[in-house]
């Protein structure tokens, strides 16, 4: 920590100890600071709190009785980055250096994304799967106590559950060169995806989604009634309502999916 004084008073204090001192090297003997130090500290600038406190205890002088400014440790490395950005902005260079850091640090992000995908692709879409939970909140519980993204998925888990039909909530699969994170997954065949969007572009996404699925799971897409015509083009994979569920339940037992 350094203290930082008026300039008067700071330059009063120094002075006060030398008078009471008698020189410059008494003094430093006396308070244990080097005499160049002390020559320095008159011509101001800041000052060591441990030393400015044995100037005080020399003279008597209680810290109250003096306003100071305290400084932090790393005070000159914060100084010189700020007079070096202003100096910077003052010749024009400061945008431009900022925008090449920026474009530096994405274009690193950018080949850790690439790198990973490359690597360790399923440890990568986890990574990424986590992030957008934490961003969206999670909020809806289940009955067995998952957090779900919204009303009509824990509708969907609460449904599945009291037709003791085992799920997993949004696993991480791959199906042919690209991974997914599927509503539900039942015994590892079915896949059941859920939705109250009410655009007819989630019904083209969807189908190109079930068009990946299509040779390794059973995909039903459950939606409210009232949004048939909507989504007609998935017809065959179609789920009208929370009461219809029961037709995966009887597809699990009769074909033990």
């Amino acid at each position: 920590m350094y203290i930082q004084l008026e300039e008067s008073e700071q330059i009063k204090l120094i002075d006060e100890a030398i008078q009471k001192a008698g020189t410059y090297r008494k003094l430093a003997k006396l308070v244990k600071i080097p005499k160049a130090s002390i020559s320095r500290y008159k011509s101001l600038g800041v000052i060591p709190e441990k030393r400015y406190k044995a100037i005080l205890n020399f003279l008597g002088i209680k810290e109250e009785s003096i306003k100071v400014k305290r400084l932090n440790d790393n005070w000159k490395q914060i100084l010189g980055g700020k007079t070096g950005v202003k100096l910077k902005k003052e010749k024009g260079t400061f945008e431009g250096q900022l925008k090449m850091a920026q474009k530096s640090g994405i274009e690193k992000i950018k080949e850790w994304h690439k790198r990973m995908k490359e690597e360790n692709p399923k440890e990568y879409h986890l990574i990424q799967y986590e992030k957008f939970k934490r961003i969206y909140g999670y909020k809806f519980v289940t009955i067995k106590g998952e957090k779900v993204r919204n009303k009509f998925e824990k509708d969907v888990a609460d449904m599945l559950t009291k037709l003791k039909i085992n799920y997993q909530y949004e696993p991480l699969i791959k199906s042919k060169t690209r991974w997914f994170f599927p509503d539900f997954l039942i015994n590892n065949k079915i896949i059941i995806e859920c939705t109250e969007w009410e655009g007819e572009e989630k019904a083209y996404q969807l189908r190109e989604k079930i068009s990946y699925f299509k040779n390794k799971y059973k995909t039903f897409v459950i939606i409210p009634k009232h949004l048939y015509r909507k989504y007609k083009i998935l017809d065959k994979h179609l789920i009208l309502g929370l009461d219809e569920i029961a037709r995966v339940a009887q597809l699990v037992r009769a074909h033990g999916c």
